[in-house]
């Protein structure tokens, strides 16, 4: 059973909506990317039928859009719901990849935006999407509204991939803009977090392991296999060396790097670089993200877009969702 949110005055479908699927959505996590997602999907113009979510604390005041909605503690009985699709916007790995396997075995499609839930596990987390006939999504997982995954794929299906450079944290991007402009540290990583780009604790972004995730992720893409997480070189953002980017001037910024070794291996690496002489990656500021490719032949492929905040990662859950619905029944 589930909540149909779309109007149901007009019963008389044309062509073109009969040709898209009502899908049956769940939600896994009602924080600010999960609650942003199930505000959409009560949406009467969306042709989704929320059908219930999957939260920590069930006693937690909820928008009142939401007030209605079953809510559940307990992956396995969320999942007798039998949905279409899970949306996974859980905030810790271990949870997310615990739900995504049982989804995906169980046959129902996953559209997750929770990079550490599934980086390191691309591989086997396809093969059972594919077994099961369910549709693993994860565009939301990179880039928040940069379609950095389907750059990816563009790029490997016109070539081998010879290197990636990409700047792949809004919250690191915003923190370096705002000291740019004048903030301290402290300063910058508060407004970072009263406008949604950084979690309460934001170690993730800090740390460099948000984007070591998002590498994890492209290589699959760009290269067909993850590389080894101990194997991408990180180094972390604190005070002292912001400070040392506003003293030393120019534009900084943090750069996930991938190169492919003439021996067919792959490097990663995760750090900070001065960037006045590439127009590309000196202009994103704020929140952006950026992502460029070059492949063996001399091509590059890039995509830029806001890379943190509610609504730009909630609409790749949708463009996600969206070539769900389109997919013809009993795929």
């Amino acid at each position: 059973m589930c909540l149909d949110v779309k109007d149901k005055v007009n019963m008389v479908e044309s062509d073109e909506q009969l040709a898209t699927r009502r899908l049956r959505v769940a939600v896994a996590g009602l924080g600010v990317i999960g609650e942003g997602a199930a505000l959409r999907l009560t949406d009467a113009s969306e042709p989704y039928a929320l059908c219930a979510a999957l939260v920590r604390d069930p006693d937690k005041a909820r928008a009142n859009d939401l007030a209605q909605l079953r809510i559940y503690t307990d992956p396995e009985v969320l999942l007798v719901e039998h949905p279409d699709v899970v949306i996974d916007a859980l905030p810790t790995g271990e949870a997310g990849r615990r739900l995504i396997e049982a989804a995906l075995s169980r046959g129902i499609s996953v559209v997750t935006a929770n990079k550490q839930a599934i980086a390191g596990a691309m591989s086997p987390l396809n093969m059972l999407a594919s077994q099961n006939k369910a549709t693993f999504a994860y565009s939301a997982s990179v880039g928040g509204g940069a379609p950095m995954v389907e750059t990816a794929r563009k790029a490997r299906a016109a070539g081998e991939v010879r290197s990636i450079t990409a700047i792949l944290n809004g919250t690191v991007n915003y923190i370096l803009s705002s000291m740019k402009d004048g903030a301290s540290f402290l300063d910058a990583v508060k407004q970072a977090q009263d406008a949604g780009f950084a979690e309460p604790d934001p170690t993730a972004d800090l740390s460099g392991e948000d984007a070591r995730a998002k590498i994890s992720i492209l290589t699959y893409e760009a290269f067909g296999r993850e590389i080894e997480n101990s194997a991408i070189k990180v180094e972390a953002l604190d005070s002292m060396l912001a400070q040392s980017f506003v003293e030393k001037g120019g534009s900084w910024k943090q750069l996930s790097v991938i190169n492919k070794k003439s021996d067919g291996g792959i490097t990663a690496r995760v750090g900070f670089a001065r960037v006045d002489d590439d127009a590309f990656f000196s202009s994103i500021g704020g929140e952006g993200n950026a992502l460029r490719i070059i492949n063996m032949d001399g091509r590059d492929f890039t995509c830029e877009g806001k890379g943190a905040g509610r609504a730009p990662t909630v609409g790749s859950i949708f463009s996600d969702l969206e070539a769900i619905a389109r997919q013809p029944v009993g795929r």
